[in-house]
């Protein structure tokens, strides 16, 4: 996630299909996903931190994958549709807004489907054909969503096309404070999300950090953890192979944090239920 900038969201002509459509078609992989400015080898040990959370987050189930059939939201490059493979489950359909992320991922994935789609429109009549999963992943996407009311629509579609017991696996920043609202990145309060999971009928299951030093501290007003994001972050924007040795540095430490911390200076990850 990248440094938050305030608007004034009356005059705000954010296009998300156009964005992303343009910015996957410019800049490929998990940089163009992730924090371009820091570069591609920054955000490859970015996604490695992200990785971890995942595996912490899904692990702790002790669940049988292998009959599992998830919707993946927002899929980009594929990396969690790598790592629901790395699970070994049934089936995975993926879900973009973007033509190049859909045909991209229709080639390096064959085996699983594909659909190009935004999850915060009325996806009607498709309930039927993409419901009852087991599980459904959205992993730093459902943020860009800035309009409120497409965002609770999205959640709300979301929980339809779970199964009653299945599984939202869901990253955002869970801000204790007051929402952030940026150009094409909205920050939610804490309070916020989860008065909306409780209302669609999620409960939580576990709530862990998805990264603590290797993003920008939107949750903190720590001055020196502020600084210190300032220095990384120019330094690495303006000699990017420094990213290299900044986020093998991190990594290790971001592991160590992962499991220690209950809450994160900057994004999080959370497993909710749908009730019975």
């Amino acid at each position: 996630m990248q440094r938050i900038n305030l608007i004034d969201l009356t005059t705000n002509t954010f296009n998300p299909d156009d964005f992303w459509q343009s910015r996957l078609t410019k800049v490929e992989g998990l940089e163009g996903v992730g924090y371009a400015k820091l570069g591609k080898p920054f955000n490859i040990w970015g996604y490695k931190v992200r990785k971890q959370a995942f595996y912490n987050i899904v692990n702790p189930l002790n669940y049988n994958f292998k009959d599992a059939e998830v919707l993946d939201i927002g899929s980009g490059t594929g990396f969690y549709i790598a790592i629901w493979n790395a699970l070994n489950v049934k089936k995975v359909t993926g879900l973009d807004i973007t033509e190049v992320a859909v045909e991209n991922l229709k080639t390096t994935f064959p085996e699983h489907e594909f659909i190009q789609l935004d999850i915060g429109d009325e996806i009607g009549k498709l309930k039927s054909t993409l419901g009852n999963k087991d599980f459904i992943s959205a992993m730093d996407v459902l943020f860009h969503i800035v309009d409120d009311q497409r965002f609770d629509r999205a959640v709300h579609n979301i929980t339809s096309l779970l199964k009653p017991g299945g599984y939202f696996v869901y990253s955002d920043n869970f801000l204790n404070g007051e929402t952030i609202r940026a150009t094409h990145q909205v920050s939610r309060s804490k309070k916020y999300l989860m008065d909306l999971f409780e209302k669609e009928g999620l409960e939580l299951v576990s709530h862990k950090p998805f990264m603590v030093l290797s993003n920008y501290p939107i949750d903190s007003k720590n001055k020196l953890l502020h600084a210190y994001w300032f220095v990384l972050e120019n330094t690495t924007a303006l000699i990017k192979p420094l990213g290299h040795l900044f986020g093998a540095i991190l990594y290790p430490i971001e592991k160590f944090l992962l499991k220690q911390m209950k809450d994160s200076p900057s994004s999080e990850i959370v497993l909710l239920r749908k009730k019975i």
